[in-house]
Order: C-alpha cells, then structure tokens, then sequence
C-alpha cells in the first residue's frame, strides 16, 4: 500500500511539473513601445514567430527596393507570396469593396476600400526567419517569406 501510494505521489508530481510547462503556451504577447537610442542593442518588437520555414505556394515575388506591396483582391491577394528581405517594409492596398482588418506580427490596420498602409518597420526587426501569413480579415492575405541571412 505505501508503494502504491508512492507511485500516485511521484505520477501527480510528474503530471503537475508538465502542466506547469504549459502554462505559458498559447498566450498573446503585446507590442512593446519602440525605443530608439544610440546605445540600445534590444530588440524594439518581440520577433514574430514563423508558422513554416517554406513557402506553401511554389512561386514567390521578390521585390527590389525598400517596400513590398501586397494588394487584396476580391479572390486572392497579389502576390500570394512573397520572399522579402530583413530591411524591406511592408504596403498593404485594400483592392476590394469591404473594410479590411489586417495584421502581421505585432502590428495591425483597418483599411477601408481602395485604402492602403504601410507598415513603417522592416520585417527583420519584427519577424524571425521563415514563412508568416499576412492576416487578413474576412479572408485571404499573402505569405511573406523572410530568409536567413
């Protein structure tokens, strides 16, 4: 009976230091206020992280230039996907006739028909190496896909 008893302590102490590890998983970080001084070395934004380390699509945009644009369309986005690089930004143009919520990251904007945003940060200072989804609300927003250096 003690070994029984024994066994049910160590299994309830196992399954509560699994639990514990859980805990933290599936919560939403917030932005952090950037700052910007010259000594400074940390990083502004929490790096989002990447939902793959390839592209779905079998083609993706490459843009030369600082801005990568993404347009909304009614049916799929232009590009579906894009490769972009650390120091590039982002412009998303609302092509359809509803009011979009879209989001990357830790940023987000509401653009109205025929609207568009840049988002002013490059991606390497908000995102970690791989594939993200340009979120967008109803539907249907472009991969962008940061390599490694």
């Amino acid at each position: 009976m003690v070994n029984d008893m024994k066994t049910k302590i160590t299994f309830l102490l196992v399954l509560m230091l699994g639990l514990s590890g859980c805990a933290g998983a599936g919560t939403e970080t917030t932005a952090k206020t950037p700052t910007q001084t010259m000594a400074s070395t940390t990083q502004a934004y929490p790096l989002a992280t990447p939902y793959a380390q390839l592209p779905a699509a079998g083609i993706c945009a490459s843009f030369e230039g600082e801005m990568v644009v993404v347009s909304i369309n009614p049916d799929v986005p232009d590009p579906r996907c894009a490769k972009v690089r650390a120091d590039q930004k982002l412009t998303v143009v609302n092509r359809t006739e509803n009011t979009l919520e879209v989001s990357i990251g830790t940023f987000r904007a509401s653009l109205e028909p025929g609207a568009e945003t840049t988002f002013d940060t490059p991606f390497g200072e908000y995102l970690a190496v791989g594939v993200h989804q340009l979120q967008v609300s109803p539907c249907c927003g472009s991969e962008l896909w940061l390599e490694g250096k």
